[in-house]
């Protein structure tokens, strides 16, 4: 098979660049995101970020509305194999977060972490031994 198409989640965020940058830097945070690449069109509009998240490519564009509950269309899950990493990536990511939640245990997880992030991004933590 050719490496074409390749698969890649687009996060639509903010209205501003300022923002886009501020939710890489989050990311950064909790996951360890490397910035692939960063663009910006010739007039000076939207900035657009490229990341790479456990070799998993996202892209970082602009975006609209912020959504407050887990009914989102797409839920980003994080399996850690570290509880200590899980609860670092938990607390940045509820930083201004309109909602979170820590459960379990669960048979699937022995902790959950649930976050809607402030850009609106859904996240689904997990951790089990």
């Amino acid at each position: 098979m050719s490496n074409s198409p390749k698969f890649k989640v687009s996060l639509c965020i903010g209205k501003t660049n300022e923002e886009r940058i501020e939710a890489f830097e989050m990311y950064q945070k909790a996951f360890g995101a490397e910035k692939t690449w960063e663009s910006v069109p010739p007039d000076g509009g939207d900035i657009h970020i490229g990341m790479d998240i456990n070799g998993f490519e996202f892209l970082i564009g602009p975006g609209g509305k912020v959504e407050k509950t887990m009914e989102n269309a797409m839920c980003c899950e994080f399996h850690f194999d570290n509880e200590t990493d899980l609860r670092n990536a938990y607390d940045v990511l509820i930083k201004d977060s309109p909602r979170y939640s820590m459960e379990g245990p669960f048979p699937w997880a022995k902790i959950l972490g649930l976050v809607i992030d402030k850009f609106g991004i859904a996240w689904a933590l997990y951790f089990n031994e």
